[in-house]
């Protein structure tokens, strides 16, 4: 993989876990709201879970994309 390739996959990875970070945090303290809005399919305990559950790896794909001119030196 060239590092271009992975560049734009931890940017796109790192855009996907941001927005699922914001979604299960709303659904955590706005879980009515979000309930609505996604007609039921989000529920306060499900946010919790995905909320918890991805914590670790955004973390991980944040410090390497924190990092990565770093880790791509040439």
């Amino acid at each position: 993989m060239d590092n271009k390739t992975f560049k734009r996959s931890v940017h796109i990875l790192l855009v996907i876990l941001v927005f699922m970070v914001i979604i299960s945090g709303l659904g955590i303290f706005y879980y009515q709201v979000i309930e609505f809005l996604t007609l039921g399919l989000l529920s306060k305990d499900l946010a919790f879970k995905i909320h918890t559950v991805i914590f670790f790896p955004f973390l991980i794909v944040l410090i390497v994309h924190s990092f990565m001119s770093w880790i791509l030196e040439e």
